[in-house]
């Protein structure tokens, strides 16, 4: 008789285990309305818009899925708070762009090195921003927003993709809460006070050099008139460079300072010769945009802290958010992490904005 064959143990356990479960595939719409499809939820993601890096980052709360991200991503995250609430992401590489785009043309070559399982990227820009990743083989998701305009359901939508791709749709729904518990609470409070006086104001995407101005199409313009303002640029479209005499003669009673210029403070309006003399200048209304996880003055995950911010300054009789303890809870609640006074302070940027009006509100008490 032949001698009987056994497996060993472990193997025969092995052999007799169920086989492992497989993720179910992902299906989702992006922005755009195209049909993007997954094995399953992306584990290594690219991001060329520039808010899309830190939206990944919020929704997922972690920074390890996130392989490739746009420069000017880089630039806002090592100016802001990201780069202390996520040590491990300066390693993600942001060598992706091509030399000589547009600042969203993919190094294709670049990108295909980090084996992503998606690529997330602008749409609505011309389709030699994303064809050269389909022609690549490389799954893409398209934004829509940014310079070609913006909504707060656009806004919506972006933060909408992003759960799809990492399979958190319960963290955008509460980020949807909060937007809306802020939005309600703002409507309700200058529909409680119809007489008030809609101040001026003006949002500069860039003042060193020259000036950009944000206009009717723009999210900004969404933002100055939900707290109650009136957007100056209106008649703009998106965003338009302007002159000095042209600032002049809309006369803001208020200018908010692009954050993504770092290096521009409100010394290009109190220190010109012409913008010295608006409205604005003379009240000390000039402000640097504060900067989180993200610069408050683009469409992000963190817009409802730009509309606190801007309500108590606009309507500084109206409003009165507690700004420090809606940082500390807030980022809490996006990224799991308790900012320290001293964090807060570089948030509200305290130090460029010591001297601008009504500013001591957001000191701490």
């Amino acid at each position: 008789m032949a001698p009987r064959f056994r497996l060993p143990a472990a193997l025969l356990l092995l052999a007799l285990a169920p086989p492992p479960l497989l993720a179910d595939p992902v299906a989702f719409k992006d922005v755009t309305g195209a049909e993007v499809t997954l094995p399953g939820p992306a584990k290594r993601i690219v991001t060329l818009p520039q808010p899309a890096a830190a939206t990944v980052i919020a929704v997922d709360g972690t920074s390890e899925h996130l392989v490739g991200m746009n420069p000017g991503s880089r630039k806002a995250f090592e100016s802001g708070l990201l780069k202390k609430m996520f040590p491990d992401a300066a390693s993600i590489e942001s060598g992706i762009v091509a030399e000589g785009g547009n600042g969203w043309m993919p190094n294709v070559e670049a990108i295909a090195a980090l084996k992503p399982d998606l690529v997330i990227q602008w749409g609505g820009r011309g389709d030699e921003l994303v064809a050269p990743l389909r022609n690549a083989g490389i799954p893409v998701a398209l934004m829509v927003g940014g310079g070609n305009g913006g909504t707060e359901e656009l806004a919506r939508e972006n933060i909408r993709l992003v759960a799809h791709i990492l399979g958190k749709q319960d963290k955008a729904e509460a980020l949807f809460k909060w937007r809306d518990e802020v939005i309600d609470g703002i409507k309700a409070t200058l529909a409680a006070h119809p007489g008030a006086v809609k101040p001026k104001i003006l949002h500069l995407r860039s003042s060193k050099g020259k000036f950009t101005a944000t206009g009717e199409k723009s999210y900004q313009n969404f933002f100055i008139t939900l707290v109650g303002g009136e957007n100056v640029g209106a008649g703009l479209g998106v965003q338009a460079e302007v002159n000095a005499e042209q600032i002049a003669a809309w006369n803001p009673d208020l200018i908010m300072l692009t954050a993504h210029e770092a290096d521009a403070g409100r010394e290009t309006i109190l220190e010109d010769e012409v913008l010295s003399q608006t409205a604005a200048a003379k009240a000390g209304r000039v402000y640097k945009t504060p900067n989180g996880g993200y610069v408050w003055d683009s469409a992000s995950h963190e817009s409802p802290f730009t509309w606190m911010w801007l309500a108590n300054l606009a309507h500084p009789d109206l409003f009165h958010f507690d700004l420090r303890a809606e940082v500390k809870s807030g980022f809490e609640r996006l990224y799991n992490y308790t900012p320290s006074k001293e964090e807060i302070d570089a948030v509200l940027k305290l130090d460029l904005n010591a001297a601008a009006a009504g500013y001591g509100q957001f000191a701490r008490k």
